[in-house]
C-alpha cells in the first residue's frame, strides 16, 4: 500500500491503484437505500473481504475468468486494473424485493416463463433465474434494457449474452455449494469489467458476500416458509443486527 494511489470511495470499499493492479480496501461502512441510511460496523470489512477472496478462488478453480489476484488479511483484496461496464446484472430465484413490489405493481410480467403456480405470492421461488441489468454511474441506479445497452455502445448483444451464461453458471456454481450449508441464495449481484490487455468480459469487484447477495436460512424456509435473513437485509429492513448476522454467515459458508 506505500506504493498505492487513492482513487476513490465507494458505498463499502476504499478503492487504490498500485502497478496495473486495483486494490479494494474492505471497510465496516454500511449504506441502504442509495446512501440514505448508513452504518457502520466493527469486522464487517474483514468478513466481506474474506467472502469475496473465497469465492473469487472457488469461482476461479471451476473455471470463471475473473479479475482476482491475491487476498491480503484481514481485508484487502488486489486485482487487475479492468475498464467496469457502466451496468450491474441482478439474478433474483425468489419473487422477492424490488423484483415483487415492481410486480405487485403490474410494473413487470415475468408469469408465463418464471412463475407456474396460480397463487402469486411474495417470497415465493422462481421457476428459473431472472436475469436484469441496472446502471452503476447514475446518481440513482435503475432497471435497463439490454436494446438499451446496445444502442449507448456499452455492449454488444453477444457480449450481453455471454454475461447471463456466465451469471447463471456462477449462480449454479454458489447454489450447490451453499445448499451443503443449508443457505439459499435468493438473489445477488455481480459486476463485470473489460481486460485492458485482452479485452475479454470478465467478473469483477465484489462477489458472495452479504452485502451483495441475499442469503436465507435454508431449514426455516423449507419447513415453515420463514425468511430469515442472512444479509444487508438486517440493516436495510432493521431486523437484526449485523455484528451478529454477518459472522455467522461467514462461518457457515466457510467451515
Amino acid at each position: 500500500m506505500k506504493n498505492a494511489k487513492y482513487i476513490r470511495s465507494g458505498k463499502a470499499k476504499d478503492i487504490y491503484q498500485s502497478d496495473g493492479d486495483i486494490i479494494f480496501v474492505f471497510t465496516d461502512r454500511v449504506t441502504a437505500f442509495d446512501g440514505k441510511k448508513k452504518g457502520e460496523y466493527a469486522s464487517k470489512g474483514e468478513i466481506c473481504c474474506k467472502l469475496s477472496c473465497f469465492w473469487f478462488e472457488k469461482l476461479q478453480a471451476e473455471g470463471i475468468k475473473t479479475h482476482f489476484k491475491e487476498c491480503v488479511p484481514p481485508n484487502v483484496l488486489v486485482a487487475e486494473e479492468v475498464s467496469l461496464l457502466p451496468v450491474e446484472v441482478i439474478a433474483r430465484n425468489f419473487l422477492y424485493g424490488s423484483l415483487w413490489k415492481r410486480y405487485e405493481r403490474g410494473e413487470i410480467d415475468i408469469s408465463g416463463d418464471f412463475l407456474v403456480q396460480e397463487e402469486r405470492r411474495e417470497g415465493m421461488p422462481l421457476t428459473k433465474s431472472f436475469l436484469e441489468f441496472t446502471t452503476k454511474f447514475e446518481s440513482i441506479d435503475r432497471p435497463i434494457a439490454e436494446e438499451e445497452i446496445i444502442e449507448k455502445g456499452w455492449m454488444g448483444k453477444s457480449e450481453i449474452e455471454h454475461i447471463k451464461k456466465e451469471t447463471r453458471r456462477i449462480g449454479d456454481i454458489m447454489q450447490s455449494y451453499l445448499t451443503q450449508k443449508g443457505i439459499i441464495l435468493a438473489d445477488f449481484k455481480l459486476e463485470y469489467g473489460r481486460s485492458k490487455e485482452e479485452g475479454d468480459i470478465i467478473l469483477a469487484d465484489e462477489v458472495g458476500t452479504p452485502d451483495v447477495c441475499r442469503f436465507w436460512d435454508k431449514e426455516a424456509y423449507d419447513k415453515r416458509g420463514e425468511i430469515i435473513s442472512l444479509d444487508k437485509d438486517v440493516f436495510r429492513e432493521a431486523k437484526g443486527n449485523i455484528s451478529e448476522v454477518y459472522p455467522d454467515v461467514c462461518k457457515r459458508i466457510m467451515e
